[in-house]
């Protein structure tokens, strides 16, 4: 039976890699993740301790295999060999043929265009090697920057609806805006 999410494809572009997360990169993951600018908006950190970023990388990146979801792309930068970033398809979206993508980046290669070059090779691999009928992200109406990256992509806004999470210390509500790209946007657009 093919397991296209278990041979995922090395994407390089500009002096980017593209390439599956490893345990060993835990330390890169935790310069970024202990930033709380660049984990504002997520559900997780900052981190306190490389641990956390170690811990994520076993129990959140590599059980998704067991979803049927790839394990997640490390974003490498080739010059430094550094991991900068990560780009992930982290949700299937129940009884359909999608999943949902998801997406962090050091704040030092912001405003670079990298992120918007990283989820245009995502929605290739979504929909050429993995075979979605469609990818939905989301974003925080606050989060203008991912909100950017998102439709310089091409994804369409479909929904809007309020949201709260809680963080280690606030709680945030907003917004959140959810966009779909399906398979027919995708191909009618090539």
């Amino acid at each position: 039976m093919r397991k296209p999410y278990m041979h995922m494809p090395i994407i390089e572009f500009d002096h980017y890699r593209l390439r599956t997360l490893h345990v060993t990169d835990d330390k890169d993951m935790f310069a970024y993740g202990k930033d709380p600018e660049v984990t504002k908006y997520l559900t997780w950190g900052p981190y306190v301790m490389v641990e956390e970023a170690t811990q994520t990388i076993k129990s959140i990146f590599y059980p998704r295999v067991k979803d049927k979801l790839p394990i997640g792309y490390a974003i490498v930068d080739i010059n430094t060999s550094k991991m900068i970033g990560t780009i992930d398809f982290h949700s299937r979206i129940k009884k359909q043929n999608g999943a949902e993508i998801g997406f962090a980046l050091h704040k030092d290669y912001w405003n670079q265009g990298i992120m918007t070059r990283c989820l245009k090779e995502m929605i290739k691999i979504g929909f050429n090697h993995l075979k979605y009928d469609f990818i939905q992200i989301k974003h925080l109406k606050q989060n203008v920057a991912s909100q950017k990256v998102i439709e310089r992509a091409g994804f369409k806004l479909v929904q809007i609806e309020s949201y709260t999470f809680e963080k280690r210390k606030e709680v945030i509500h907003d917004d959140l805006f959810i966009y779909v790209m399906t398979k027919e946007d995708f191909y009618g657009n090539q």
